[in-house]
């Protein structure tokens, strides 16, 4: 009898100690996907900020290295006249993994049309 109770008690335990390697594991794949997602997302803004990436709507455009990855840009007017609030979103799903995350940043961006305006006015003065 105790023999039974003892391996029912290891069963048990194992069983727990299983439970607790899976979320581990779960939650360490969720914490590099969101390390990753961060850094996609700051890229991708820091793109935008540069003016490599245009300064327009865009929505679910995958990443050139890797389709599970996927962008968003959105840009408001800002709390002042030549400032932009973008914002930049990262998401990665992919369908055979249970693993899905999303992360978002917003950055005030100075509005380019307002340079260009200023700059088009400023050449037009000069003789």
């Amino acid at each position: 009898m105790e023999v039974v109770i003892a391996l029912g008690i290891f069963i048990g335990a194992l069983a727990a100690l299983s439970q607790l390697s899976n979320n581990g594991m779960s939650a360490a794949v969720q914490a590099r996907l969101l390390t990753h997602a961060i850094l996609r997302c700051e890229s991708k803004l820091n793109e935008v900020a540069a003016a490599v990436e245009p300064l327009q709507a865009i929505n679910d455009q995958p990443f050139e290295d890797d389709a599970n990855w996927t962008w968003t840009l959105a840009s408001t007017p800002g709390p002042h006249a030549d400032l932009l609030l973008v914002t930049v979103t990262v998401k990665y799903f992919k369908q055979s993994d249970l693993s899905a995350t999303s992360y978002s940043i917003s950055r005030l961006i100075r509005d380019p049309l307002v340079f260009q305006q200023v700059t088009d006015t400023g050449t037009e003065t000069q003789p």
